[in-house]
């Protein structure tokens, strides 16, 4: 699968998680995200084997889990919307692509349909289009983009670092699948599937660039309460 793919079936499975989570949806739904395209990170030659196997991701998602732990000390479950999101890259991958799961013990590849062929495209592009509409329909795009200035410092530097990671991958997988239709073209669809690689970069770009805006709100607004409690 493609990132949108990707993105669109873990944010399918995680619903029930993210419904649950209220003050930081936004913070989860980047969970969600960054772990969703996690394997494809080391999307590089033989590591996709390594990436695409069940002892690899759990090796990745361990270690990032720890790293996400050790630096914000995020809430239980964003731990399991990560762990969801991340084995659905598995999931979505066997359905469209190939998985290697049972490596190194055994390095038979898996798979029920071809990455990148017509049905992969339409498929992507169906999933896209439920995961957006849900997206509007349940939480909204402007309520989540204003929920931002909910979070506390620490959650605030926990979502710039995720939020630059999947912008980064969507700009780096997007640029490349629009490389392959200008080299090679392609029907409606393909051109379709496009506008889900610019949607999660161009969101997540409105929330990267005034990120730091609200932290200084509120230190400017809580600097005068602050000394005038100093002088009391």
């Amino acid at each position: 699968m493609w990132l949108p793919g990707h993105l669109a079936l873990s944010f399918l499975l995680c619903l029930p998680l993210l419904v649950m989570v209220k003050r930081e949806r936004l913070l989860a739904l980047y969970f969600m995200a960054f772990f969703a395209l996690l394997p494809d990170f080391l999307h590089l030659g033989e590591l996709r084997v390594f990436t695409h196997s069940l002892a690899g991701l759990t090796f990745m998602l361990l270690l990032s889990l720890g790293i996400l732990a050790a630096l914000f000390r995020p809430r239980p479950v964003m731990y399991v919307i990560g762990a969801v999101a991340a084995f659905g890259h598995l999931l979505g991958d066997l359905y469209i692509g190939s998985v290697h799961p049972f490596w190194p013990w055994d390095d038979t590849w898996y798979h029920l349909h071809l990455f990148n062929s017509p049905f992969d495209i339409s498929a992507e592009v169906a999933l896209s289009s439920i995961a957006l509409l849900l997206v509007i329909a349940l939480f909204g795009p402007l309520r989540l983009h204003g929920s931002r200035r909910q979070l506390d410092q620490r959650e605030s530097r926990n979502l710039y670092l995720l939020g630059a990671l999947v912008a980064v991958m969507a700009l780096l997988q997007g640029g490349y699948y629009a490389l392959i239709l200008y080299l090679g073209g392609g029907d409606v669809m393909r051109y379709v599937l496009l506008l889900f690689f610019a949607i999660p970069l161009l969101y997540t770009m409105s929330l990267l660039l005034p990120m730091t805006f609200p932290l200084r709100e509120r230190r400017a607004a809580s600097g005068p309460s602050s000394s005038g409690l100093r002088k009391l």
